[in-house]
């Protein structure tokens, strides 16, 4: 959704309207800008979102009454009551629909509830922000917010809205408090906003997307090619989610900018992580962070024994892969990252290796992208036992519409991407932020570089609709 028309044109009605109103109004123009994106990507989730940022900040507010009036016990049950009430719609609408086919009941339930049932747009992100909100009031970690339009706001942002990153109120509430004090022309926050939006739109346009188009027919029918180019393509989807995803969180991030918010860092180029461990410490930092923080650490963490430590990872795990969808595949996608975090555990996390820690990634990639639990087995056999066709290479790249203009192009991605995470690794810091530092020309040359690179390169235009987002899916 960020890449459509709409968007861009909300985005250029929004910004002059946020900076023309009474500064008291700006978090009013930010919360109907957000709720006028939720309601074009999806009318039902408007409401649905309208609904639980209402009963949040309602729990939110009585449990810290209650505390206040000593009545602590009581705002425990309200709270896990309320955590409860939240997980369950989550999982409602993520599994209804899931369950219903897998034991063949679609057809004895009515069109209209399987539809209206379909997981909304942004509820996996946004849910996780109201639970982490209602957890911190109750902990004291933050006070209840009063004012509905700062908490409505802080749940439905709309740069973040449909893919994230999962904010914690402690981040972004006093932002939205601080609004007024955002000022239009500071050219070191908009050059920074311009510049995470160019680097986020290349990521998604000029390599996700041009990946995506091979990797689709090797994931659809494996048994026409051999183990070279279904190797390939784990690799090419490993990079191809890596820069969607990534491309995402740095055009949101941009977004925010150019109203003064800052997001969290999403990812810290994580395929140069030496092990799993800190591969996750990388990939979807506000996901590791909030599993860590609202289930491993509750669960005891790793201060009840090494049995009890290894349980809670593959806890985690086991919920991080079903929150990112339904079906058994994303179970064993979430399961094999716990076993791979539980092994370096008892290596002491002794064995780095960066090309191990990708491709261990990479095997787990399968399962995730595969349609199914088959599907993802029935890739790895072939990709296995099918060995190399030389006699059929040019007929394999043909059907994947490879050329040499297209290697190329996407070659020469990967290799601007792998350069910046490179160089990102290096100095301990994102991207936009390294070429904030240069000189003004050599920063408008890198501004032209990546315009003309995304108009000329960039997957885009009649004919073609760009790919969604893989993580709108979650």
């Amino acid at each position: 959704m960020l890449l459509s028309k709409f968007f861009l044109l909300l985005l250029g009605v929004t910004v002059p309207a946020f900076f023309l109103v009474p500064v008291k109004w700006r978090a009013g123009v930010l919360l109907a800008a957000s709720y006028v994106f939720c309601a074009y990507v999806e009318p039902r989730a408007a409401v649905i979102l309208a609904a639980i940022t209402a009963v949040t900040g309602f729990m939110a507010a009585y449990t810290e009454q209650l505390q206040d009036r000593g009545c602590v016990k009581k705002a425990g049950r309200i709270t896990f009551a309320a955590v409860c009430g939240l997980t369950f719609l989550l999982v409602v609408y993520k599994y209804t629909g899931y369950l219903a086919g897998r034991f063949g009941l679609t057809d004895r339930i009515p069109e209209c509830v399987l539809k209206n049932l379909m997981m909304p747009a942004g509820l996996s992100f946004y849910s996780f922000q109201a639970i982490g909100y209602l957890v911190d009031v109750y902990k004291h970690r933050i006070a209840a917010e009063r004012s509905f339009c700062h908490l409505a706001c802080y749940l439905a942002f709309f740069p973040k809205f449909v893919s994230g990153p999962i904010e914690r109120g402690e981040a972004l509430l006093p932002q939205m408090k601080r609004l007024g004090e955002v000022r239009f022309w500071n050219r070191g926050r908009l050059s920074a906003a311009f510049t995470y939006m160019l680097w986020g739109y290349f990521m998604k346009l000029v390599v996700a997307d041009r990946l995506g188009w091979m990797v689709r027919p090797l994931f659809a029918e494996p048994e026409v090619f051999d183990s070279f180019w279904l190797l390939l393509g784990v690799m090419m989807y490993s990079i191809q989610i890596y820069c969607d995803f990534a491309g995402y969180s740095y055009i949101a991030t941009g977004c925010a900018k150019l109203f003064g918010i800052e997001l969290q860092e999403n990812f810290r180029a994580p395929y140069r992580a030496a092990n799993m461990q800190e591969f996750w410490r990388r990939w979807h930092i506000s996901l590791s962070g909030w599993l860590r923080d609202y289930i491993y650490i509750p669960l005891g963490g790793n201060r009840k024994g090494k049995f009890r430590k290894n349980l809670n990872i593959l806890i985690v795990f086991l919920v991080c892969g079903a929150w990112h969808g339904a079906g058994l595949h994303f179970l064993v996608w979430g399961l094999l990252h716990g076993v791979y975090l539980i092994a370096g555990s008892f290596t002491g996390q002794r064995i780095r290796s960066r090309i191990l820690t990708f491709w261990l990634a990479g095997f787990a990639w399968i399962f995730f992208r595969a349609e199914s639990l088959e599907g993802a087995f029935r890739y790895i056999r072939q990709m296995a036992t099918a060995g190399l066709w030389p006699g059929r290479m040019r007929q394999a790249a043909e059907s994947l519409q490879l050329n040499g203009a297209e290697i190329g192009i996407g070659v020469s991605g990967i290799f601007i991407v792998w350069l910046a995470d490179w160089l990102c690794d290096r100095e301990k810091m994102e991207l936009p932020l390294l070429i904030q530092q240069k000189t003004n020309g050599k920063r408008y040359l890198v501004f032209y570089l990546l315009l003309i690179t995304i108009f000329v390169f960039g997957i885009y235009g009649a004919g073609y609709h760009t790919e969604q987002f893989i993580y709108m899916r979650f």
